[in-house]
């Protein structure tokens, strides 16, 4: 097998499906606000007490949960732990109060809508895949974005470079006559009015590819350890596939089961403590390929500000998302903070949002993947023209 090698940036999306709670991962323990409308989920600032809160506000219900401080304002959910290390040595920052231009709390229209990133207008495809497109002429590879799972991520979509791909060790024809298949499926609608073609040399293209680079065989480093669920999993087949020289630039992956609306407590913390060890793993996995990679953490909405009845939140408004890499500007927590207070909350009762997410990605197709001004103008056609945030050194 010939040794693959590749210094192309890539860029690992990651969407947590189900609207995670922003506000109780990077915790703004230092708005006295945020206590008073969270008096039993909230996470309790470091030291576990007030501090230097202007009010002696009671820290109650907060389960033992104690505030990682990353700034003297913001905290990190104790549950996130292993990313600790990372903020201190500048390789992971947080954006808050982040969000569509537009409101929407159906998670279905609102992760097409982040996914497309088209804002007020009607775009075509997604908005990796349109990266894709605009970069098509700098790029010989025939296979430059991966959905890790069943069926192509909607932000890939639009690219003739992309596939789904569930398991690379299983990515193969399934028959005892490959070479067979091999010559006569690019055949096979040949004279009927659809055109396949498009589809199949994509197909082929990626067995070859994968054929060649067998990530697959890609040990893990032993130091790296993954959590044994489906994220981990994910995470580790993004490694391979980075580790594996391919050329890749865009990888998209999914962790489901965010719609805490009970119990969050509870409910919230395994579900971080998965999210910190997979991609703590994937840093340590990743060896020096981490200097050519960034990774995009995003979910569709954010939460209420105020707790409800059955100790979760419901559908809100803005969120937070986090940025990770060896080229990023991290150890601090970015954007424009609203305030949890009753006449800066947005008019329908929820966190303000401050930045437009599409900024954040932007920023990360500009200063990571090098993508020019005017093709990110493409990618994202109506996103204001405001500063971003500077995430990439």
């Amino acid at each position: 097998m010939r040794k693959m090698t590749s210094d192309q940036p890539v860029l690992v999306a990651v969407f947590l499906r189900g609207a995670i709670d922003g506000l109780n991962v990077v915790v703004p323990y230092g708005d006295a606000d945020y206590y008073a409308l969270r008096p039993t989920i909230s996470i309790a600032p470091p030291g576990g007490s007030a501090g230097p809160l202007p009010l002696p506000i009671p820290i109650i219900g907060s389960s033992g949960q104690v505030a990682i401080d990353l700034d003297g304002f913001f905290g990190l959910h104790p549950s996130l732990a292993p990313l600790e290390a990372m903020y201190a040595a500048g390789e992971l920052a947080a954006v808050q109060a982040t969000g569509l231009p537009q409101p929407d709390r159906s998670h279905f229209s609102a992760q097409l809508r982040m996914e497309v990133a088209g804002g007020a207008r009607r775009a075509a495809g997604g908005w990796l895949g349109r990266y894709l497109a605009v970069s098509a002429q700098a790029s010989q590879q025939s296979l430059r974005g991966i959905s890790i799972g069943v069926a192509l991520d909607q932000a890939l979509a639009g690219s003739d470079s992309a596939a789904a791909i569930a398991n690379s060790a299983n990515y193969a024809l399934q028959t005892t006559t490959p070479e067979a298949w091999r010559t006569a499926l690019p055949n096979l609608h040949r004279d009927v009015g659809f055109e396949f073609r498009g589809v199949q040399q994509r197909v082929f293209a990626a067995l070859d590819l994968l054929a060649q680079a067998r990530p697959a065989d890609i040990a893990t480093d032993p130091a790296a350890v993954y959590p044994n669920d489906a994220l981990g999993e994910r995470m580790r087949q993004a490694a391979q596939y980075i580790k594996a020289g391919m050329g890749i630039e865009a990888i998209t992956l999914n962790s489901e089961g965010w719609d805490h609306h009970v119990n969050e407590n509870t409910v919230l913390p395994p579900l971080l403590t998965s999210l910190g060890q997979a991609l703590s793993a994937l840093r340590v996995d990743l060896g020096a390929h981490w200097q050519r990679t960034a990774v995009v953490v995003m979910s569709e909405f954010g939460r209420t500000v105020n707790e409800n009845a059955s100790g979760g939140t419901d559908h809100g408004r803005a969120n937070m998302m986090l940025a990770l890499g060896g080229r990023i500007a991290g150890g601090r927590v970015y954007g424009e903070w609203p305030g949890l207070a009753a006449a800066n909350l947005d008019p329908t009762g929820d966190l303000a949002v401050r930045t437009d997410y599409r900024a954040v990605l932007a920023d990360l197709l500009s200063g990571h993947m090098g993508l020019a001004g005017a093709d990110i103008r493409h990618v994202f056609a109506d996103l204001p023209g405001g500063d971003r945030p500077g995430l990439v050194l």
